[in-house]
């Protein structure tokens, strides 16, 4: 495996104790432990790094400072044949989407379609984790969740709207499912905070811009000023739509009440079958993957990709290959995490 300049291979078993160790060091159960772990370490699979255990050091704050349940419990606290109501118990959002989505997924196989609404959790990290699940199950799904408020409603500077994220999970009769994963903003929050931390500038097409609205590409001006949404007005409805999903559906928190412990999360999942038409359905879409797959590339481009391809394949490279790739930075906070809390980090 080609190791990015200024990255390190780290090997994935190793560094799975670690992160286990260090959550139980704050109190969380060891099973818990493993689920919160499988899901950011499958982020970090995947090349989604900004949304694996770069996000450990925040959450190390948010339990030793209180403001995280390290030992929720997570229930029903509403249901009807088709739809849930989740109470998070302000649990690390890893565990409580995982139980969520397992609660789902159990309703979904009985009457061909779940709504799952959560409350009172924390950040997700990686929402085509949980969508994954359910493709993988043989079931589509479309989640959202509530974040911090970042973004301004278009022609504002005040930030009042999260970068709320979506992901859209299908199944196929052959071959890895279909993911979309976006958030609302041109490139992830995380890599311009990684930019930060390494004191390097920000590209100029990422298209932030300082609190008066001139572009930046200073990451400090750029995390206090004005942070871009996708198709402006667009991006910023997006996010309003989303909001109200999961945050005001679920009887939650939104725009500037959103933090730790008050994030929601929305779920649907659905069978193939729904409209009878199983068969006809992974034939289509095996129809569609070979149109998108067969179409022409530009000079210059070598293949064209489907939603998801490009991650699906460094999971799997990476998962044969048992290591997962961190900027060398990131490598020294957690090292540096390790020490503080008394838990060696691999060599």
């Amino acid at each position: 495996m080609a190791t990015p300049t200024g990255h390190l291979a780290l090997p994935l078993e190793p560094l799975r104790r670690f992160a286990c160790q260090v959550y139980q060091r704050l109190g969380v159960p060891p099973a818990d432990a493993e689920t919160i772990v499988e899901a950011q370490l499958e982020a970090d699979l995947r090349g989604v790094d900004t949304h694996g255990l770069q996000r450990l050091p925040w959450y190390v704050g948010y339990l030793q400072r209180g403001e995280n349940n390290p030992c929720p419990q997570v229930r029903v606290v509403h249901q009807t044949p088709f739809s849930l109501l989740v109470d998070g118990d302000n649990g690390l959002g890893q565990l409580v989407c995982t139980r969520a989505v397992e609660l789902a997924l159990a309703k979904a196989r009985q009457q061909g379609l779940a709504l799952c609404g959560v409350r009172r959790s924390n950040d997700w990290g990686c929402g085509a984790v949980y969508a994954l699940r359910a493709a993988r199950a043989g079931l589509l799904c479309f989640a959202t969740t509530t974040s911090v408020p970042l973004l301004a409603p278009y022609g504002s500077r005040t930030r009042l709207l999260g970068n709320n994220p979506m992901v859209f999970a299908v199944p196929r009769g052959q071959g890895p499912p279909l993911v979309l994963d976006m958030a609302l903003t041109p490139v992830a929050m995380g890599k311009v905070l990684r930019a930060q931390a390494e004191g390097r500038p920000i590209p100029a097409e990422w298209g932030f811009q300082d609190r008066d609205g001139r572009p930046t590409s200073d990451p400090a001006a750029a995390l206090r000023g004005i942070i871009p949404a996708i198709g402006a007005y667009k991006g910023t409805g997006l996010s309003l739509m989303m909001n109200l999903l999961a945050g005001v559906l679920p009887g939650g928190h939104q725009t500037s009440e959103v933090g730790p412990g008050r994030r929601g999360h929305f779920f649907l999942l659905f069978s193939p079958d729904v409209f009878g038409q199983q068969e006809a359905f992974y034939e289509q879409v095996e129809r569609l993957v070979q149109q998108v797959k067969g179409a022409e590339p530009l000079p210059g481009v070598a293949e064209v990709f489907l939603p998801g391809e490009i991650e699906e394949r460094a999971y799997q490279q990476r998962l044969a290959q048992g290591v997962v790739l961190y900027p060398a930075s990131l490598v020294a906070e957690l090292r540096q995490l390790g020490s503080d809390l008394g838990v060696p980090f691999p060599a």
